[in-house]
């Protein structure tokens, strides 16, 4: 499996994350958390516009209405329209507000998965120490909400297998991607148990996604790269990226096989492509990502 360079947007960003394809609008969308941006890369025209977010943003969902973006913003869930430009909160998701939402997913069944995870820095800009303080959360399209698991320090990498059987999400404290089996008939989680924990230089597992192969996406913070996970969970390639804090992956394009890699610029020392936004060629495709059933009259 290869990837070959495409683009780049030297972007400077503090830390890009949320990254996800929209096949309606032909776009690739991702946020920027620490200097609060949203990017629209659309491959119509190849333009690159960039929207400011009323909070710091965590990451993006598609709904099923082109142009209308489900966006997690540290305080709630809010449907973003791209033309208009017009934000609306949908959801105040996370009672907790010493917690703020990270990544998340949508299942098969249109509902939406989020994790919580501690502030640090805080609304005060003080720093605290990571704990397991976070949650994962299911909210349905109709917005029934409910806690499906606690003790989380950082909820990453939320993602399901081709055949929607299992349902994959990272704890990046404890440097661990584990398993669930996801009943398909009631959206409901079981049977979690440990997929993978790859060596400490790889890094961290950060944001990740699914290809059409079955194999895990993993971004690794601190790691300097991209591991490709088999369904048994052992690293079947690395792929290196000239920085340190690489934070998700996904898949887009017409034939899937374009895949846009976000990283972040938090390092002590700068880094040339830590902050960048990159795209490359893959000889393997991606899966389209789910949708949420919600229209502005929601």
């Amino acid at each position: 499996m290869t990837l070959k360079l495409d683009k780049k947007f030297d972007l400077n960003c503090g830390l890009a994350e949320g990254c996800v394809w929209s096949i309606n609008d032909n776009a690739f969308y991702w946020i920027d958390i620490v200097k609060s941006h949203l990017y629209k890369y659309s491959l119509n025209d190849s333009s690159l516009q960039r929207f400011d977010t009323p909070e710091q943003p965590a990451n993006i969902m598609l709904t099923q209405s082109p142009g209308l973006l489900l966006v997690s913003l540290f305080d709630g869930l809010y449907l973003f329209d791209v033309n208009k430009e017009s934000w609306q909160l949908w959801l105040d998701v996370e009672p907790n507000k010493t917690l703020r939402i990270n990544d998340g997913c949508v299942d098969v069944n249109g509902n939406i998965w989020l994790g919580t995870m501690l502030m640090s820095p805080d609304k005060q800009g003080i720093e605290h120490d990571m704990g397991k303080y976070g949650r994962l959360f299911k909210i349905s399209p109709n917005k029934v909400t409910s806690i499906e698991k606690e003790v989380i320090a950082i909820f990453n990498l939320a993602t399901f297998s081709l055949d929607n059987k299992t349902f994959f999400y990272a704890d990046s404290f404890t440097n661990e991607i584990y398993a669930c089996d996801f009943d398909i008939s009631t959206s409901k989680l079981s049977k979690q148990r440990l997929f993978c924990k790859l060596a400490d230089k790889y890094g961290h597992p950060d944001g990740g996604t699914t290809d059409s192969e079955g194999f895990i996406w993993s971004a690794r913070w601190d790691g300097k790269g991209i591991a490709r996970i088999s369904p048994k969970g052992e690293l079947a390639q690395f792929y290196p990226l000239n920085a340190s804090q690489v934070t998700n992956v996904c898949f887009g394009g017409e034939d899937l096989k374009t895949v846009l890699v976000t990283t972040a610029s938090l390092t002590p020392e700068g880094e040339a492509d830590g902050g960048s936004v990159q795209l490359f060629r893959c000889d393997v495709a991606g899966i389209l990502p789910n949708t949420v059933p919600i229209s502005l009259n929601n």
